[in-house]
């Protein structure tokens, strides 16, 4: 596991709309280049935040609504 690479992607969420768009439209594209696990890059997929959260620290209010998916879910 890369916690480096895991905050590294969540940091950039919280800065990045277009990163954001391929994170949810091709994932698989938006991590290309990062060492994620199988673990991680499912719990950004699924936007499990309370996962997240255990593996880089609490999130602000704004970084969480961004992570959750779907977005109409929030």
């Amino acid at each position: 596991m890369s916690r480096e690479d895991l905050q590294a992607i969540v940091n950039r969420i919280g800065d990045d709309d277009a990163f954001l768009a391929e994170l949810n439209d091709a994932p698989w594209v938006a991590w290309e280049g990062y060492n994620l696990t199988e673990e991680e890059k499912r719990a950004l997929i699924r936007g499990d935040v309370d996962w997240l959260e255990r593996q880089v620290g609490k999130l602000d209010e704004r970084l969480r609504m961004r992570l959750k998916w779907p977005p109409d879910a929030v």
